[in-house]
Parts: C-alpha cells; sequence; structure tokens
C-alpha cells in the first residue's frame, strides 16, 4: 500500500515530539546577594547567669582532668561544650571564645537542649562540640569565666559563654553506645577515637604515641588490638579490638576515645525457595545497549557467567580468596540478574541489558581472626571503586547494624559517602530487612549504609508498579535517617512478599521465589542505569534528581514518609521522558561555587490563564564530616523561589500598627499608595516559601531540609500568581559547625516540572517555540559517552 495520500486528501501532520526538555541551565540570569539577617536575636541566658551554671562544671572538669592517670589521656584533654539550641547555626559559633582559651573544635555529638523565645521553649536538636584543650587552656576557662577583665578581646570571650549550658568529660555511658548481644567470653568492638587539632584548625587522625597508650590499654585487658585493620577516616580513627566481656567500661575510661560498639557482622543473606521449571525467555541480544555507565555488583557472584548463560558473560572479580557458596552465588545471581534485566517474569522475554554489569565476589569474606568481616569487605568495595571507572555501584550487602539514634560515625557511611564525592559514583543500597525489629531499641531503622547522604537508599515495597494499593514490606527497614539525609529509606521498590514473592532470575532463566530489599535495590539500579544511557548528561545528581523525582508518592506519604521515603520508585523511566501536551520538565545541570548566586527562569510563557501546578526536585553530592553527626553536610545549596517578577514586599514605616508587611503587584493602585504613604519596598521580587518551616530558626530550617543533599517540593499556584519565575540558589559552606569561606565547587541537578491542567492546555508547545535553548531528550540511547560530563 502507498503511503502517498489520495488526491485532496490534507496529509497527516506528524505527532508533536514532546520529551523531558535539557539545558536549562542556559536560562541563566543575573541575580543579585540578597538582604540577610532577621532582626533582633533573642538571647535566652546573660554571660552573668551562664557564670553562675557553668563555673561549677569547669572547675569539676579541671579537677578530673588533674586526677586522670597519664596512660588514659593524650597531651590534650577532650572537653564536651554543649550549645545552646539557639545558637546552633554556624554564623553563632562561639569561636572568639575558643581561641581565647585555646580550645580546638575536633568533632561533636548530636544531643537534646531547649530552644527558647520571649513567649516560648521547645526542646530541640542541638550539639556537644568537642574539644581538644591544653591544661592551661582549662585554667584559662575557669579564669575567663571567674574574672573575664576589662579587655575587649576578654569581654567578647565572656560575651560567647552565654552560648553553652553545659561542659563536661564523656562518661562511659556514652562512650560505650550499647551492650553485646552475646554472652561468650570475648567480643569484638569498633572503637572510634577522636582527631588531634593540627595547624590549620583542621582534625588529623590521633597521633602516634597516643594510639600506642590505647593499644597498651586494650592488651593490659587482655585483649587483641588488630592492629592491621586500623583505619582512618575524616580524622577519625577506627580501631578493631577484642576484649574479655566486662572490659569496656575500663576502656571507656581513655579519655581520647569517641565511642564504642560491638563490631556487627556481615547481615544474614535472605533464603531462597524451591527454582521453578519454567524458563524465562531470552533477550533479543546480550550486547548491552550502551557501553557506560558501568554498574558494579559487589555480592555473592554469579553462577556460571559463561557466554552461553542467559546473563552472557558477566565480568566477574574474585576479591576473596575463599571458594563461593551455593547460598552467596543464588544471592549474588539474583542481585545481577534484577541489574542486569529489571524485573523478570513468565510473560515476557527479557530486554535487552542497557548497560555492562560486572560482579565482584566479596562474599564469603576472607577466614581472619575476630568478628572483623565487615572491615574486609569494605576494604575491597573501597579498593575496588578507586581503581575502577564506574558509574553505578549496587549494595545488596552490608554489615548488620542499624542506624543509630545518636548518630555517631560508622565506617561504612564515611567511606561510601567520601567515595561517592571523590569518585562521582552512585551507590544503591539496600536498606536492609530490620522492619519487624523492636522500635523500642532502634532496631528497625535503615541498616548501615543505607544512611548515606550522598547515595540512594532503597526500601521494598509488597507491589511493583502500576500495581495498587502498594505499602512498604513489613520486613523493609525504616527512617529517619542521619544528619543530611534524614528522609531514609530514599523510596521503596517491589522486593517480594510471602503472599506475592520476587522471582529471582537465574543464569539458565529459570525463577525463584524469594524477598527482600536486596532484590529491591537492583531494580532501582537497572532502571537508572537505563535513564543514565538516555540522557545526554548522567551524573550521580542527576540520577538522584529523576528517581526522587519521578517517585510514585503514597497517598498518606506524609505519615509514611519514614517508611517509603519519597514513594515507590519508577521500573522503568523511558515513558516517563515522554511529556504531554500540557506539561513541561526541564533538567538544570551546572555547578555553584561559595561565592557567586545563581539564577534560572524558569520557562512559563507570560500570559497563562490557568492554575499551574509545580514540582520541583534539587539533588548534589556534598563533602562530609564524619566527627561532626549533626553538622555531617559540608554543603547546603539554598533554593528560593520568586513566582512573579513584578510582586513585591512591602514592609510599613516604623511604628505603624499592625507592623506586618504585604504584598503587591507593582503595577496595581494598592501598591503606588502604600509607596506614597511611606512603605519600603523589598530590593527583590517576593518569594514563595518552598519548606514547612515553622519559623526561620537555625532548628526548624534544619528540620524542613536546609542541609539535605535532596529536597522535593510539589505545590500549586493560583491563576495570574506567575509571570516570569525565576529559581534563585545560593551555597553555604561550613567545617566543622563554622562558616567557611572555602569550599569546593558543588555540582548540582535540578528538575522542574510545570504542569497546566487546563482543557486544550498546549504548555509545552509553547514554550518549545519561545524557549529555543532548550533540547529535548533524544530518542536515541547514547552508547558511549563519559558518565562523569558536567556542563
Amino acid at each position: 500500500m502507498s503511503d502517498t495520500p489520495p488526491d485532496g486528501a490534507v496529509p497527516r501532520a506528524p505527532a508533536p515530539d514532546r520529551r523531558v526538555l535539557t539545558g536549562g541551565e542556559r536560562l541563566r540570569i543575573h541575580v543579585e546577594d540578597a538582604p540577610s539577617g532577621g532582626g533582633e536575636k533573642y538571647e535566652p541566658q546573660t554571660p552573668e547567669q551562664a557564670r553562675e551554671l557553668l563555673l561549677p562544671m569547669v572547675r569539676d572538669v579541671t579537677q578530673q582532668a588533674f586526677s586522670l592517670r597519664p596512660e588514659l589521656r593524650g597531651s590534650r584533654l577532650y572537653v564536651e561544650a554543649r550549645l545552646l539550641p539557639n545558637y546552633l547555626a554556624a554564623s553563632h559559633f562561639p569561636e572568639t571564645l575558643l581561641r581565647a582559651v585555646d580550645a580546638v573544635p575536633v568533632g561533636s555529638r548530636a544531643d537534646k537542649g531547649v530552644y527558647q523565645t520571649k513567649r516560648k521553649q521547645r526542646e530541640s536538636v542541638t550539639r556537644r562540640v568537642i574539644l581538644a584543650m591544653s591544661d592551661r587552656g582549662l585554667e584559662r576557662l575557669g579564669h575567663l569565666i571567674e574574672s573575664p577583665g576589662r579587655a575587649r578581646s576578654e569581654q567578647q570571650a565572656f560575651s560567647d559563654i552565654r552560648k553553652l549550658d553545659h561542659v563536661g568529660i564523656a562518661t562511659p555511658e556514652s562512650v560505650v553506645l550499647r551492650d553485646p548481644e552475646s554472652d561468650q567470653e570475648t567480643t569484638t568492638w569498633e572503637a572510634v577515637l577522636h582527631p588531634i587539632p593540627s595547624s590549620a584548625w583542621e582534625p588529623a587522625p590521633l597521633d602516634e604515641v597516643t594510639l600506642d597508650k590505647w593499644f597498651t590499654l586494650v592488651e593490659e585487658t587482655g585483649g587483641d588490638c588488630h592492629r592491621d585493620f586500623v583505619r582512618r577516616v575524616g580524622g577519625l580513627t577506627f580501631s578493631p579490638v577484642t576484649i574479655p566481656t566486662g572490659a569496656a567500661d575500663r576502656l571507656a575510661e581513655f579519655n581520647p576515645l569517641r565511642a564504642m560498639r560491638p563490631m556487627p557482622a556481615i547481615r544474614p543473606l535472605p533464603g531462597f525457595a524451591t527454582r521453578s521449571h519454567v524458563r524465562v525467555g531470552p533477550p533479543a541480544t546480550r550486547q548491552p545497549a550502551a557501553e557506560e555507565p558501568r554498574v558494579a555488583v559487589f555480592d555473592g557472584g554469579v553462577h556460571s557467567p559463561g557466554a552461553n548463560s542467559l546473563f552472557g558473560a558477566v565480568p566477574t572479580s574474585d576479591l576473596t580468596p575463599e571458594p563461593a557458596t551455593t547460598k552467596d552465588m543464588d544471592h549474588g545471581t539474583a542481585v545481577v540478574g534484577a541489574a542486569m534485566f529489571g524485573l523478570a517474569n513468565t510473560q515476557t522475554a527479557l530486554r535487552q541489558p542497557p548497560c555492562p554489569v560486572e560482579s565482584f565476589r566479596v562474599v564469603p569474606p576472607e577466614k581472619i581472626p575476630g568478628d572483623l568481616a565487615g572491615y574486609w569487605v569494605l576494604d575491597r568495595i573501597v579498593e575496588a571503586v578507586r581503581e575502577n571507572d564506574l558509574g553505578i555501584v549496587n549494595l545488596s550487602i552490608g554489615p548488620e547494624l542499624a542506624t543509630e539514634d545518636s548518630h555517631e560515625p560508622d565506617r561504612w557511611t564515611s567511606e561510601l559517602d567520601h567515595l561517592a564525592w571523590e569518585h562521582n559514583v552512585l551507590f544503591v543500597v539496600a536498606a536492609g530487612n530490620g522492619g519487624t525489629q523492636p522500635q523500642v531499641l532502634g532496631l528497625h531503622h535503615v541498616q548501615v549504609p543505607g544512611d548515606m547522604v550522598n547515595g540512594i537508599t532503597v526500601g521494598a515495597c509488597n507491589a511493583p508498579p502500576p500495581s495498587r494499593p502498594w505499602s512498604r514490606a513489613d520486613y523493609s527497614s525504616m527512617g529517619p535517617g542521619r544528619h543530611g539525609n534524614r528522609v531514609q529509606p530514599t523510596g521503596v521498590q517491589f522486593g517480594g512478599t510471602n503472599e506475592i514473592p520476587f522471582e529471582a532470575l537465574g543464569v539458565d532463566g529459570s525463577l525463584v521465589p524469594t524477598a527482600g530489599t536486596s532484590f529491591a535495590a537492583p531494580l532501582v539500579t537497572h532502571a537508572l542505569a537505563d535513564l543514565a544511557t538516555r540522557l545526554p548528561v548522567a551524573t550521580p545528581s542527576v540520577l538522584r534528581t529523576f528517581a526522587v523525582h519521578y517517585a510514585d508518592r503514597h497517598p498518606h506519604w506524609r505519615k509514611r514518609m519514614n517508611e517509603v521515603g519519597y514513594g515507590r520508585f519508577p521500573l522503568e523511566f523511558a515513558p516517563l521522558l515522554e511529556s504531554g501536551a500540557h506539561e513541561v520538565h526541564v533538567l538544570f545541570v551546572d555547578e555553584i561555587d561559595r561565592r557567586s548566586p545563581m539564577g534560572y527562569r524558569l520557562p512559563l510563557p507570560d500570559d497563562i490563564p490557568s492554575a499551574l501546578e509545580f514540582r520541583m526536585t534539587l539533588a548534589y553530592l556534598s563533602p562530609v564530616e564524619p566527627t561532626e553527626p549533626t553538622e555531617y553536610t559540608s554543603a547546603s545549596i539554598d533554593m528560593v523561589f520568586r513566582p512573579h517578577h513584578q510582586v513585591f514586599r512591602f514592609r510599613p514605616p516604623e511604628g505603624t500598627s499592625p507592623a506586618r508587611s504585604q504584598t503587591y503587584d507593582l503595577r496595581t493602585e494598592q501598591a503606588r499608595e502604600l509607596l506614597q504613604e511611606g512603605w519600603q519596598i523589598s530590593t527583590l521580587p517576593a518569594t514563595k516559601a518552598l519548606t514547612r518551616a515553622s519559623d526561620p530558626t537555625e532548628p526548624s530550617l534544619r528540620d524542613s531540609g536546609k542541609w539535605e543533599t535532596v529536597r522535593h517540593y510539589r505545590f500549586r499556584m493560583a491563576a495570574g500568581a506567575v509571570e516570569r519565575p525565576s529559581l534563585e540558589f545560593r551555597y553555604l559552606a561550613r567545617n566543622g559547625g563554622r562558616l567557611s569561606s572555602y569550599a569546593e565547587t558543588i555540582p548540582f541537578a535540578v528538575l522542574v516540572s510545570l504542569v497546566d491542567k487546563s482543557p486544550d492546555s498546549r504548555l509545552h508547545d509553547r514554550v518549545r517555540a519561545q524557549f529555543r535553548q532548550l533540547t529535548p531528550v533524544s530518542r536515541t540511547r547514547i552508547r558511549l559517552r563519559g558518565h562523569r560530563a558536567t556542563t
């Protein structure tokens, strides 16, 4: 049949090419520095009141320091000073006081305090700053509090004591995080030792002289120091020790010791039922559709990954000298299969793998004395990531350790967050199967390293997309996570249940029923790997942005956020790259430095007569500080939305009652009248609050995501409320809880969706016609490109 239309017929117009648009960073606009400051600050106590409170504490600490045996301390004493929550912001750090008494901050602990205003008070998160102090500096602190002197510097330092409400030395109860569960004669512990000050006020690992004191103390208890497994991360020293039962409290008297926890074992792998005789059809080709990104699975290996297997020739590296076990291989094969092919079923043949998947066999670990398997496995992962150019790493294994309420440093989390930042690699981590564990003990929390701030943590749900209703699988571990990524898990994916099991794929095409977050995670890995082959830029931040932006939000998402995070992840992103006529999705990929705010025009025609729905997702990787549980992320990107370029805020003249600002369009009669009456107009157009912060205080801003590396917002704007909208970004950096003027450039990604649900909307076509800088995502996969591309 001819494709030529008959005479007189009107040729059918080709279907519009409506897809996700990239190049949003080309819409950059000039941004001025926004005015800072929020009025007079409330001071909960005077320096004189603080003197009465703190002086007895400082005298007690001085006495303890004097009586502490030399073998239980280093050249400096570690003292903890608790900040009132009112002074939690980095700009309020008591640096003048600390410099005056030679007290060097080397970390902090999470704590609770009372945030106070003139009218109310409430419990709030705060921090105990860990200070490395000389004996002379401790004496100087006592003298300063008791009689500050008249010099300006002394008065300024004395004024800073109002920011503190407690000074002390850590007790064994705060150092020993939990007791061992077993009643064996000896227990292996992970000991975490404080840093020491360096010349640049940066923490450095504990000096060898003091570390030798620690080893001697351990050996005097009859313990073993495992010196070959001592590791240093972010200034902290992680020292595994095996000691007799009951010796932990004695070791906890060692002043440079920050924390001790029983060494966690590698978590047990989920079991498998009988393998099905039904086979899944092979893909049309086993050759990956694209050459990058390279996906790595660290697990138990793959059964017979030969060229004739369903999986093809999977590159396999045996990082462990131990022979493979059937159980470990079953688990590793199931994870690799899901990462390669996604969710398998008997109704459809497998699809072509999107990109190469490599298997790194790390279990069973090498047989070593003590319960050090977790350290050994982590060492192999760190080495392999550093030596290979990997794009996505799937971790369905990890230590059997739930995220602790204290958020004390963990080596797995700290190492992998640092690797993610340094090597621009995306870790997709299983949340763990502890969801049914006792909540009163916190054992139901996401398991380490699922509390990463630079990765994606995947919990399990009871139904795959698009099935409804869906909810968390009861075994799936829950949040919240650590500061910097409190929404944990990031989201969920189908992991199987007793009623609807996960069908794990074997190399022969057979399916075996099982369940666990181990299998939910590689489904997300597969979906993101496929997405990466379809985007011109696919950095970890871009992939995290897409994952959160397109997550299927739970109907009761506010109540269920600790269970399911941002929602259920898609099984595939390709259909979501298509846009309807009524919507536009724009990706912005850029980088920001400490000194320069950035802004972008949102691509919206001026005369939209209807209400609009907005969805915005921001993601970035951040350097981390393992010594600072409450200040773990060093970077914050503040996102500001200005919906209307002509709407400004008007502040009333002094003495006006009520003294409330108002918002008006500059072109209205009301605005002109206010200006004539002496009202002051804001420098920049009015903003719309994106967060649910109850007030602009630091505790409230932190609770609403100020330092989180992923943020997602959804809201509606009434007709006429939006005209030439813009987004602005400002980068705030901190170091040790203090504001930092030196900071690395931070790459970030933002995905913005604009939806006009009015009848006959042609929003997408109008945006394409007006904003020609934007480019639709190609329908052709990108076979060869650098996954580290940045704008």
